[in-house]
């Protein structure tokens, strides 16, 4: 491996165990086996799985986050949808009612246009007018109302238009709690868009679980810069220890040799030695062996004379 042109050394075993470190760790943790006890920690494997731990939970906390913020959207746009359902239902009652009640006005022959049909009108605003949020009556309703009254209120007529049109409050009602729903489910929604907007909670996860992977790899490649260093010196050491028994090796064989070379002198010397002392006894032998034939010569020279004299005094004896 290199790390910023740095060769950086990673034994197999310590790369075999980090390849398979993430294997390792979704085995069955209720398994334990007597192998896994007798591998060597490695912390650099671990420090790059506690590293993808702590990444992945930033991101599964704000996925979580955002499902949640997502589910409440779904609930919300779900109850809506009901609350369309029911002003769907309701209006379709009303519509009911409606067209009843304008079969009834064709029942009494009353007009569109006719001054009964337009008191009607008037007596449901004064009916509304009670409810909150309501149109006032003008003056001239208020004096008009007052008239009808005086002539005896309403007629059969507007009486039946009018209870049927009260027989359909309660769906009216149902109708304005929905549209209430509605908005205030639509409210929440846009407030919960917008702080999803504002928060980016999965850009922000992301963005720390780079800076968590980033920071955890700036420390990984420091251990490894350690354990490149530390194995380094370990390969000095060890190139130092074999130097040093490479040069003690050395030096006991330049002592062999110097031994052999001085037991070579000292035969030579010896040999030497030997041939002139061998010389001088032979020049000594030779010197000696004239000096002994010398004397024998002089014995033999005094031992003829003495023959000779011996010779001379038998001849004389026999004369």
């Amino acid at each position: 491996m290199k790390v910023q042109n740095t060769a950086i050394f990673m034994g197999d075993n310590t790369r075999r165990e980090r390849n398979n470190g993430v294997q390792e760790e979704k085995s069955e943790k209720s398994n334990v086996y007597a192998g896994n006890l007798n591998k060597a920690f490695d912390p650099i494997a671990k420090k790059k799985q506690d590293a993808q731990k702590q990444a992945m939970k930033v991101i599964g906390d704000a996925w979580a986050g955002d499902r949640k913020v997502d589910d409440d959207l779904a609930a919300r746009r779900d109850k809506m949808r009901e609350y369309k359902e029911i002003i769907g239902r309701n209006n379709e009652e009303l519509k009911r009612i409606g067209e009843e009640r304008l079969a009834l006005r064709d029942q009494y022959g009353v007009g569109a246009d006719s001054q009964e049909e337009k008191d009607l009108r008037l007596l449901e605003k004064a009916a509304d007018s009670f409810k909150p949020d309501a149109v006032q009556l003008t003056k001239e309703e208020q004096q008009r109302l007052r008239e009808i009254e005086e002539a005896g209120g309403p007629t059969e007529y507007q009486k039946r238009s009018l209870d049927m049109r009260a027989s359909g409050s309660t769906f009216q009602k149902e109708i304005d709690e929905a549209k209430k729903g509605i908005e205030a489910e639509n409210h929440a929604i846009y407030n919960l868009k917008e702080t999803q907007l504002k928060s980016q909670s999965m850009l922000k996860a992301s963005n720390a679980a780079e800076d968590i992977l980033e920071a955890a790899s700036k420390e990984v490649i420091g251990m490894l810069m350690e354990e490149a260093k530390d194995h380094v010196d370990e390969e000095m050491e060890e190139k130092k220890e074999e130097a040093a028994e490479k040069a003690e090796k050395e030096k006991e064989e330049e002592e062999k040799i110097e031994k052999r070379k001085e037991e070579k002198e000292e035969k030579e010397e010896f040999a030497e030695e030997a041939a002139e002392a061998a010389t001088e006894f032979m020049v000594e032998a030779e010197n000696t062996m004239e000096d002994v034939q010398k004397e024998i010569k002089k014995i033999m020279d005094k031992m003829k004379l003495v023959e000779e004299d011996i010779k001379g005094a038998a001849v004389d004896t026999l004369m």
